[in-house]
């Protein structure tokens, strides 16, 4: 019993990317799926009203699929992406057992996906600043966006849905585990 392994604390560092993808989407998935079968039921009770219930329940479901998954998706190439340029990929990390901010990759889910990127990936942070993104039906929301030259020279934006994520993503690249360092807002 002496030689036992204690039981540690699993955390999203532990799962693989094909965990991570699957994980992402899920909870959109399982809203948008119930949907489905609530629609499912209503058009079973009323099928003398619409008689093709059947196949606007398989396009809801289509719907969904794509719909859930289409942000983790998008994620899950950027990874592909990185992993190329850099020739490191995700499978063959070894600092699990690190605090979050020492780690080489950033993990966090976001906006319905996820968000994986690894340190060397950024060349430099260029700046941090807030957007309103208005939606289709008048809807508005803030967007707290952190814009960053890659190792190519390009440049990209990453959103997130809160400043504590965008905080949270700057102290893990400056490595620095709660100080607040002073980012140039674009």
């Amino acid at each position: 019993m002496g030689n036992r392994k204690r039981k540690q604390k699993k955390t999203i560092y532990d799962d693989s990317l094909a965990r991570i993808f699957f994980k992402a989407g899920m909870t959109v998935f399982v809203v948008l799926m119930l949907c489905c079968i609530v629609l499912f039921f209503v058009l079973l009770y009323r099928r003398d009203v619409y008689p093709d219930g059947m196949k606007l329940t398989r396009f809801c479901f289509a719907f969904a699929v794509v719909c859930s998954y289409g942000p983790a998706v998008i994620g899950l190439f950027k990874v592909w992406h990185q992993e190329r340029m850099l020739g490191i990929a995700w499978k063959d990390r070894n600092d699990q057992d690190r605090p979050a901010w020492e780690r080489d990759w950033y993990l966090d889910y976001d906006r319905g996906g996820f968000l994986l990127c690894h340190r060397a990936y950024i060349q430099r942070i260029l700046g941090a600043k807030e957007e309103t993104e208005y939606g289709d039906y008048g809807g508005r929301r803030k967007a707290y966006c952190v814009i960053f030259e890659d190792i190519a020279g390009k440049q990209h934006t990453l959103r997130f849905s809160s400043a504590v994520l965008k905080r949270n993503f700057l102290q893990w690249y400056q490595k620095c585990p709660g100080k607040k360092k002073k980012v140039a807002e674009a």
